[in-house]
């Protein structure tokens, strides 16, 4: 006779404020455009970079923590010399209600955007990084509809962007000054 424990019960259905702020989470991991990720976005929402103990401490260009306008810059300014050369994918995403936090861990597969060599034959780095996603806090079912995001931390794969650092700097010399992020990294 099969036990409780070989056949448990299916899972209980999502709540609206689990599916919210994981369809938010999956929505700032893949967004439609730049408008769309900064719609989701609290008017206060703040983003960082980390690793702060040792990658932020030791390079400038990650230690800012950035409102609204600026992450929007720093996507912009970064967009200039990087393209996606295949869809990314999302591997998980792990959702705490009660302390309205996400986790999303996926991959970015980009090339530099220019240059020489063809989209076919550009070197492509996979960009495997984790986002930290904190949500705005509200009471009730109205409240729901309005959860935003007001913190995102992003912790980056610093060997896969400093490579592509360096295909950028191949292509494009050094990058502008206004630009933040992994790309700033350098091999060594």
């Amino acid at each position: 006779m099969p036990t409780a424990q070989q056949h448990p019960s299916p899972p209980a259905p999502a709540s609206p404020l689990y599916s919210a702020l994981r369809a938010l989470a999956l929505a700032h991991a893949k967004p439609d455009s730049l408008d769309h990720i900064m719609a989701i976005r609290a008017p206060h929402a703040t983003h960082a970079w980390g690793h702060a103990g040792y990658l932020v401490a030791r390079h400038p260009k990650l230690a800012d923590v950035m409102d609204n306008a600026q992450f929007a810059a720093h996507i912009r300014s970064t967009g200039r010399y990087v393209a996606a050369a295949r869809p990314s994918v999302v591997h998980d995403v792990v959702v705490d209600e009660r302390k309205r936090r996400a986790v999303v861990r996926m991959s970015y597969f980009l090339r530099v955007d220019g240059g020489e060599k063809s989209e076919e034959g550009a070197e492509v780095v996979e960009q495997d990084l984790v986002w930290v996603l904190g949500f705005t806090s509200g009471e009730g079912e109205r409240e729901r509809e309005r959860v935003l995001i007001e913190e995102s931390v992003e912790f980056i794969d610093a060997a896969a962007s400093a490579r592509l650092g360096t295909l950028v700097r191949e292509v494009y010399g050094e990058v502008g000054e206004d630009v933040r992020g992994g790309i700033t990294l350098k091999e060594s």
